[in-house]
């Protein structure tokens, strides 16, 4: 199995520290409002990766940390007139929801900031102790002079105190502009907690740091976020880590989801294209969306529209169909073949996946499954016995994409006007008149409905 490592810009050979186990950690949200549609994708990608690993039996802690101290949420929770904790508090419950409706599986620990205050004032201590954090009259900061190998993973070369030079989440003094906030001195109104540095609160990079070395280890197997926190984020990640710890590499494999458009341009408010996940909930079926980011390889590039959900729902729908054709399987033969189909679906499946988790190849060979196995289906003789293989290969794809429908469904609703059609196509096929079952046919499909002709007879679907 090969994973693409951010960190070498290249696929590599994936061996978890621990056999057997995997600890993985991902960027969580700051939770000042509702979560967007860029982290649906991002949440849902390495959900579908986290179950992956799972489905390869690997025991996976997988952690994911949620921001509830920062400059956004001060400014936002003072907009409501509420405290921070009260404007945290109810985003975590909404962001909880959020992905309970997404169908992605809760994470083994989602730590808050606001809860490991303790953590996070040793690491920054033990860095001043190794003499590459210092204080300013407005905080402690991470020298990054001081660390050799800062921008390995960003591929960013440093030049030394550049003058006007700002990293934007950090808008404190320092001695180097790149420098960034280990620990904010408390201003009036703000929210602060005691430290050997005064009253105070946690700069953003540390706390990601505290959380993931406290429940993975000091050295760990995968990082994940989106790809727009590679620098400066990820980046202050390793240098504080490393510096800190002592161990390199702090993480084995760093995993990056692409960016995500919509309607072919990037996501702003200012643009009127901002999606929060609510709004995504609200409009579209959460099943389409999972299908829908289930086909796009995780590092990729995409492009949210309308047109491209649709196009998952009805794909979704077709799937669901054949697992209701199975279910409704009363024949008698095609075991063999239909167990050769999964054989060959599987190791196509798992071969692709193998390859840095490729979903469009890996859905390349579960169409060609679909279409053999509706061939198979249309001929009308597949029995319990072989539906049941085909069946309990779409439940272990199950496990890992969570959006098929195995419910046996009574049937459905055929108007008046379409059965009447069907009868008429029925006398026509026994008197051998094929143009005028053709033509009925069609006319079929144009009111909405497929009929397929079986050994049972002809059965409706439809469209």
């Amino acid at each position: 199995m090969k994973v693409y490592n951010t960190a070498t810009r290249k696929e590599e050979e994936f061996k978890p520290t621990k056999k057997g186990e995997v600890g993985m950690y991902v960027c969580g949200p700051t939770v000042y409002g509702p979560g967007h549609i860029g982290h649906a994708r991002t949440y849902t990608a390495f959900d579908i990766i986290r179950r992956y690993l799972e489905y390869k039996d690997f025991k996976v802690n997988y952690v994911v940390n949620i921001t509830d101290v920062h400059d956004d949420m001060i400014k936002e929770a003072g907009k409501q007139g509420i405290t921070i904790f009260a404007l945290a508090d109810k985003n975590i419950e909404l962001f909880m929801k959020d992905l309970k409706e997404l169908g992605i599986k809760e994470p083994t620990k989602m730590p808050r900031v606001t809860q490991h205050i303790k953590e996070i004032i040793y690491m920054v201590e033990r860095l001043q102790e190794k003499g590459v954090a210092y204080e300013t009259d407005d905080g402690v900061y991470f020298a990054i002079e001081k660390f050799s190998d800062y921008g390995k993973l960003g591929n960013v070369k440093v030049k030394k105190s550049v003058t006007g030079t700002r990293v934007e989440t950090d808008k404190y003094d320092k001695e180097n502009p790149m420098d960034f906030a280990l620990w904010k001195k408390s201003k009036e109104g703000e929210p602060s907690w005691p430290s050997p540095w005064g009253a105070g609160r946690p700069g953003w990079h540390i706390e990601c740091s505290a959380m993931s070395t406290k429940y993975l280890g000091t050295q760990f197997d995968i990082h994940g976020g989106a790809v727009d926190l590679v620098f400066p984020h990820h980046e202050n990640e390793i240098a504080q880590s490393e510096a800190c710890f002592g161990k390199k590499p702090f993480v084995k494999y760093w995993l990056h989801a692409g960016f995500l458009n919509v309607r072919g341009e990037k996501m702003s408010k200012s643009l009127g294209n901002f999606i929060t996940i609510p709004e995504l909930l609200e409009k579209f079926d959460p099943k389409a969306f999972r299908y829908f980011i289930s086909t796009l390889h995780y590092r990729s590039r995409i492009d949210f529209n309308d047109e491209a959900i649709a196009q998952a729902s009805k794909n979704l729908e077709k799937w669901n169909n054949t697992i209701q054709e199975l279910l409704s399987a009363q024949g008698s033969g095609f075991e063999k073949e239909i167990g050769a189909l999964v054989a060959n679906a599987r190791k196509s499946f798992i071969s692709a996946m193998d390859d840095d988790f490729n979903l469009p190849n890996a859905w390349a060979a579960l169409y060609d499954f679909q279409s053999k196995l509706n061939s198979l289906l249309a001929q009308g003789s597949v029995s319990k016995k072989a539906a049941k293989i085909a069946l309990g290969f779409l439940e272990e794809l199950n496990s890992i994409f969570g959006f098929f429908s195995f419910e046996k469904k009574s049937g459905i609703a055929v108007p008046k006007d379409v059965l009447e059609l069907v009868k008429k196509r029925e006398d026509a096929r026994a008197k051998k008149n094929f143009a005028e079952s053709d033509r009925l046919r069609d006319l079929i499909k144009e009111k909405g409905y497929l009929v397929a002709d079986t050994a049972q007879g002809q059965k409706i679907s439809k469209a």
